[in-house]
């Protein structure tokens, strides 16, 4: 009787109690959480294939193309032909004509002379000529200023002319020619006094020394 009464303490009758509710309330709330699942999937989540048509698409024909031929390899390209040599006979009398050498015979004339070219005069003319004379002597500014007067040298004359200088075969001036003047006689006159100290080359026609002719220009500043 003594162990039966120390079973039924207090203590072990609140565990037992709590036991109990815990398995009471467990149930509880397990039936709640699983209705409250199945009303959020019912409710809320969209069944699978909402919104979907099942649709049949139409399917189209589409035309081929006509067969293509494709055309035979080309054929093989032949052999030129081995040549033949023919058998007709070749006539023994056929030779070459005989060349017959005559001894001291006459030498023909040579041909005449060309013509002589005409004489260039003292006055400027168009002279033919392949390469053109270069100065070679008395070529610079400073030259040509030498025989400006000293009164237009003071007066600080500016001038443009003209010139024609005759050259010879040995490059020497031997006339001159005023082709464009200046308008200043003294501008003139120290040009052509200075053309005659220069010196140049040979002109050539082809490959004859010729008597030419050129146009010279002159500028005098005297600034």
């Amino acid at each position: 009787m003594a162990e039966n009464k120390e079973l039924s303490t207090p203590a072990v009758d609140a565990g037992t109690r709590w036991h109990d509710l815990y398995d009471r309330y467990f149930r509880i709330f397990a039936i709640v959480a699983v209705v409250l699942h199945a009303v959020l999937i019912y409710f809320v989540v969209a069944p699978r294939g909402a919104g979907f048509e099942a649709r049949a698409e139409e399917l189209e024909v589409i035309e081929l193309p006509p067969e293509i031929r494709i055309p035979p390899p080309p054929e093989e390209i032949a052999r030129p032909a081995t040549p033949v040599i023919a058998e007709e006979p070749v006539e023994e009398d056929i030779t070459i004509a005989e060349t017959v050498i005559e001894e001291n015979a006459p030498v023909p004339e040579a041909p005449p002379p060309p013509a002589a070219e005409p004489e260039v005069g003292n006055t400027f003319t168009f002279t033919p000529y392949t390469v053109k004379p270069r100065c070679t002597r008395a070529c610079d500014a400073d030259d040509v200023t030498r025989h400006v007067p000293a009164l237009l040298r003071r007066a600080g004359v500016s001038c443009t002319l003209t010139v024609g200088i005759r050259i010879d075969t040995s490059g020497n001036v031997t006339a001159t020619d005023m082709l464009k003047s200046s308008g200043n006689p003294g501008c003139d006159n120290a040009a052509q006094e200075w053309a005659r100290t220069t010196k140049w080359t040979t002109a050539m026609n082809r490959d004859q020394p010729v008597v030419v002719w050129i146009a010279q220009p002159v500028t005098i500043n005297m600034e």
